[in-house]
């Protein structure tokens, strides 16, 4: 029997420090990880500017153990390790992470089966990432590749099959037997996906509603014209062996990895053998942002191309290259999302100054989680051109009686913040 271990995120857990588990990834690289088929979300790292390749799921230090800024569940077949956020409520359930992936990821579990329920599996963390996985995928395009076809018709378009002609064809009645090589939607890839979608919606058809990924499987079922339940482990077996290696598509081979690991309910992992650690590991200080953009609606920075930048010089001739990145932008002043205990009061208190002096704005804060009332708090004027430092501290429930009533409260600290007048 699995022995499960819960821990919380950013957190001392010397008691563990000789942990199977934790021995094995402390201060494992997560971008070794991820190359590993680790299960890493967001699918690409760059994507987060608070967790990097030089981030860890575990750090030991000067004979301190700790969790960083990652939530998830890793096992090695004989003990489970589970890390929750660190404002969830008892150590079987993490209704701030189900909330949090509820609103990002755009579907509802409020009156699902999981909103009974007090655990999240390992398998429900692989569904529930499905659609983004799904719509990121289709964002680019159906994928369309060569495939084999055969016919038997009188425009031959490739080698004849003389064994099939003489079968079907003799005596002659205009028609030949032959094969050929074309590109086309109905393929290995898309079949994969398709087989997924049939088997989430058996169970968990509710996280399949929203408009957009309503979309993408309308779009799935009209292509894959050849798909057939009985297919699915010579489909997925196929999968296996021709992975999706082109650069452009690298949101298809996420998909793909993530399709086979829900229709085997499989387990990538990392080692080898019967010691081998599999997992899915959860940037939680990117869904919190991604979280308070989705409530907020304010003006969002970042490194990918749909959202602004913010340009260091005033002249780009200087140097093109050189922007900064504050999380977001409210009535001109700059906020920075903060997902861990503490502020750095070196490099963060530094970056949010530059973000004042370049926006040329009278004060800019940080957005952190708390376990305590929502408030503001001024942290102090700053020297030189001037500026007020302040953070916002968004309560996260600590006492409710089941999800509904989470829901409920937590809905009151959105509403606290979305009418906060900063001016």
């Amino acid at each position: 029997m699995v022995k499960l271990v819960p821990v919380k995120d950013n957190s001392s857990i010397d008691e563990l420090s000789d942990h199977p588990i934790v021995t094995k990834l402390a201060n494992k690289d997560l971008s070794v990880l991820e190359k590993e088929n680790f299960l890493v979300f967001p699918e690409q790292l760059s994507q987060s500017v608070d967790l990097n390749g030089d981030n860890f799921i575990f750090t030991q230090k000067n004979d301190a153990t700790r969790t960083c800024n990652i939530v998830g569940i890793l096992s090695d077949g004989n003990d489970e390790l589970r890390i929750n956020s660190r404002f969830s409520q008892t150590n079987e359930e993490d209704y701030f992470l189900r909330y949090m992936l509820q609103r990002v990821l755009n579907y509802n579990v409020v009156n699902s089966k999981l909103g009974l329920s007090n655990e999240m599996s390992y398998y429900d963390l692989l569904v529930f990432l499905f659609p983004y996985y799904l719509n990121r995928a289709l964002s680019k395009g159906v994928y369309k590749e060569y495939v084999n076809k055969k016919y038997d018709d009188a425009n031959i378009k490739g080698p004849i099959e003389i064994s099939r002609h003489i079968k079907g064809n003799v005596p002659f009645t205009g028609k030949v037997a032959y094969r050929t090589r074309e590109f086309s939607y109905d393929n290995n890839m898309t079949e994969l996906i398709r087989h997924t979608i049939e088997k989430i919606q058996l169970a968990y058809d509710f996280i399949l509603v929203n408009e957009d990924t309503r979309e993408s499987v309308r779009t799935i079922k009209r292509i894959t014209g050849n798909y057939s339940r009985f297919d699915r482990q010579r489909v997925v077996q196929e999968n296996r062996v021709k992975r999706v290696k082109h650069g452009y598509f690298t949101e298809y081979a996420a998909l793909q990895r993530l399709c086979i690991q829900i229709l085997n309910e499989d387990k990538s992992g990392f080692g080898n053998g019967e010691t081998k650690v599999h997992g899915i590991i959860i940037d939680v200080a990117w869904l919190w942002e991604e979280y308070i953009w989705k409530i907020t609606g304010w003006k969002h920075y970042g490194r990918r191309s749909d959202l602004a930048t913010l340009n260091f010089f005033s002249r780009l001739g200087n140097d093109a290259q050189q922007h900064r990145y504050p999380d977001f932008e409210c009535d001109g002043i700059p906020i920075d999302t903060k997902y861990k205990r503490n502020l750095d009061k070196r490099n963060d208190y530094n970056q949010l100054a530059t973000y004042i002096h370049l926006m040329r704005s009278e004060k800019g804060g940080f957005l952190q989680p708390s376990q305590f009332e929502s408030g503001y708090q001024k942290l102090g004027n700053m020297a030189g051109f001037g500026g007020e430092l302040f953070t916002y501290r968004f309560g996260i429930p600590q006492d409710y009686n089941d999800y509904d009533d989470f829901v409920k409260q937590i809905e009151n600290s959105e509403n606290k913040l979305k009418a906060l007048s900063l001016n």
